[in-house]
């Protein structure tokens, strides 16, 4: 018997381009999405396929930083929620939670089932480049016949990461922790930009390392700008790693076969009568999204 292959999709950020893309035309937002998802399961033969959403309410990563993302406003929400609810009108297993945005749950999602398939993550943010390995394939939808031999999403390997950001996929989080993420109002250290961020992980590998060192180096090496920073570097560190621990619901592969799942053929996915949505914690309603 073949090895189940499971296509894991950052809902989300394939919802926010559809979005731009379709201009407030819900029919053709929700088409869109289908579009790149449908495409990406043909493309790599996946048997199974689940969606992970954002959950619209306040996250862990909002406790933590009242400011993460707090110049992201309503305006998408409105534009990504209907056609959330037509795609999951469609039959795909889908996956919000309370607290969690939708990148923890795809990583989670990963995690419970890595040993009993092969995995493929599908999504537009690098945030996720973080699990490139050799058990884990992430890919990004490029469009049709942009990717490699003719298929419409671009795989990741852990040279092309190391290529584009200076760093191995691992340490992905502590970059980003280091020099910031402007989209995710992240700041990070003061004085540290992206080549310093990469000089010190090279040489000291891991974030605590380099804290230590850095107590103790020459006010002239760039390590030093970390003294003092300590317990500021570490919550950066807790917004920019993806958790792989979300408290999921009850999910099985059989749920998330790709024959369940009726792909639009133009633009019926919104008058579906039923919706599939695997929700943990309150309703999309129930929890105010910090403007």
């Amino acid at each position: 018997m073949s090895t189940p292959h499971l296509l894991i999709i950052d809902a989300q950020s394939l919802a926010g381009r559809a979005a731009h893309v379709a201009a407030g035309d819900v029919d053709n937002g929700v088409r869109l999405w289908c579009q790149m998802a449908r495409g990406a399961a043909l493309d790599i033969a996946a048997t199974h396929v689940v969606a992970a959403w954002d959950h619209e309410g306040p996250t862990f990563r909002h406790a933590l930083f009242p400011t993460y993302k707090h110049r992201r406003t309503g305006s998408m929400r409105a534009r990504i929620t209907p056609i959330r609810e037509g795609v999951e009108a469609t039959g795909i297993a889908s996956v919000s939670v309370a607290t969690y945005e939708g990148d923890d749950s795809v990583a989670s999602l990963m995690a419970r089932f890595r040993a009993d398939a092969r995995v493929t993550v599908l999504s537009n943010d690098s945030d996720l480049l973080q699990f490139v390995s050799d058990g884990v394939d992430v890919a990004t939808y490029v469009g049709v016949g942009k990717g490699p031999n003719g298929t419409r999403i671009k795989p990741w390997s852990s040279s092309e990461v190391l290529a584009k950001f200076g760093v191995l996929p691992a340490n992905l989080p502590a970059f980003k922790a280091l020099c910031g993420e402007e989209g995710d109002d992240i700041p990070g250290v003061k004085s540290v930009g992206k080549g310093t961020a990469v000089k010190l992980l090279r040489r000291w590998q891991t974030i605590e390392k380099a804290l230590e060192a850095s107590e103790f180096v020459s006010h002239r090496d760039d390590t030093a700008k970390l003294a003092g920073q300590h317990e500021h570097l570490r919550l950066m560190l807790q917004l920019t790693t993806i958790r792989q621990d979300v408290p999921l619901p009850e999910l099985t592969l059989s749920q998330c076969t790709v024959g369940g799942v009726s792909w639009p053929g133009g633009s019926t996915a919104r008058g579906a009568s039923v919706v599939h949505r695997m929700a943990a914690g309150p309703g999309l309603e129930d929890v105010p999204f910090p403007e």
